[in-house]
């Protein structure tokens, strides 16, 4: 049986780490992200390739405060990825736009995503619908939103929530990921931009196998205690 406190943690988790790799894509670390993760807040238990990964990041950037690396370093290194046209372009439809069209129609089947979810964005809200910090904040969205219906509990609003995020990785996230990931590693000078890079693979490579099959053993679980 799945344990409705046990799963509020794992939506929170998922949430929290969403809202950190967003985060980094959107704006230069601030000081408060940077001591967070500095403090290993993202670092897992267990030897998988997420848990190294997460390790990675935390390293980076204990590593760039420890050689005195000045934040306006990060800041430069950010805009010349993310920000000049001349970066690498963390826009889906630059990826999957027949055309790499940035605004057009891939942008559009994006926001409606986020419309028909009712999704309520903050800080990354500033780009494009289809820019990878506003991507990675609309699961995070879906994540909270989740671990309220496991709190509830709402069975109906768990299996919507769930879906939608099945349908938004499905759809979107989980076909251009790793596209934008091997520029960054390909391009960039930072360590701590390649740690993102790499941490954002594995962790929605995790997405991709767990999203499904939580879908999947609640589904069935309910048909369990329907026909009991």
């Amino acid at each position: 049986m799945i344990g409705h406190k046990e799963m509020q943690a794992v939506a929170a988790g998922r949430a929290k780490t969403y809202a950190v790799l967003s985060a980094l894509y959107s704006v230069p670390p601030s000081e408060d992200l940077t001591a967070m993760i500095r403090a290993g807040a993202l670092v897992e238990e267990g030897a998988s390739s997420l848990g190294a990964a997460a390790k990675d990041l935390t390293a980076a950037f204990r590593d760039a405060v420890l050689e005195d690396r000045p934040n306006n370093e990060l800041t430069a290194e950010h805009t010349r990825l993310f920000v000049l046209p001349s970066g690498v372009v963390p826009h889906e439809s630059f990826y999957l736009d027949e055309n790499k069209r940035v605004g057009g129609r891939v942008t559009v089947e994006v926001r409606r995503y986020y419309q028909d979810a009712a999704a309520q964005m903050t800080s990354a809200c500033l780009e494009l619908p289809d820019h990878m910090g506003v991507e990675l904040e609309f699961m995070k969205f879906l994540c909270e939103i989740e671990e309220q219906f496991w709190k509830e509990p709402n069975p109906d609003g768990l299996q919507r929530c769930l879906d939608f995020q099945h349908g938004f990785l499905t759809e979107h996230l989980l076909r251009w990921h790793r596209l934008l990931c091997e520029r960054v590693i390909a391009e960039t000078t930072a360590d701590v931009y390649r740690a993102v890079a790499r941490l954002t693979v594995e962790f929605l490579e995790a997405e991709r196998a767990f999203v499904p099959a939580l879908t999947e053993g609640i589904r069935s679980e309910w048909r369990t205690t329907c026909e009991s």
